[in-house]
């Protein structure tokens, strides 16, 4: 899992009122071991902040892009689904499917970039 903090995501000018770091730390308590929930640089899909990204294991699976996960709500159902198995294994709560969006392909490869600098796979 992904979570972009540069650009507009993590932002306090753009998000005044989120708790970044607390939703950041939410998300991790509640994915424990399940998942590696990995900060990156700018993602460039900024005008969809504050963007995860999941990414499938070694199951069959594409990519779920999310965007505005600003509240403990969302950040939640994010990382229940994530824990139930994530894409290709559990259904995507109705929740998530209203904020997911397809990822320009600038987007997609600036996600490859940053896995393969420090060796992430999600």
């Amino acid at each position: 899992m992904v979570v972009c903090r540069g650009g507009d995501c993590g932002s306090r000018a753009k998000h005044p009122d989120v708790d970044h770091v607390g939703l950041l730390r939410q998300m991790r308590d509640r994915i424990g071991g399940s998942a590696r929930v990995a900060p990156s640089k700018c993602l460039e899909a900024c005008e969809h902040s504050n963007v995860v990204v999941v990414v499938p294991g070694a199951r069959d699976g594409e990519q779920v892009w999310v965007g505005g996960v600003n509240d403990r709500e969302l950040n939640t159902a994010l990382s229940d689904f994530v824990r139930a198995g994530g894409p290709g294994v559990a259904m995507l709560p109705i929740e998530l499917e209203l904020q997911q969006f397809r990822a320009s392909r600038r987007s997609r490869q600036e996600l490859d970039v940053e896995r393969s600098t420090t060796g992430r796979r999600g």
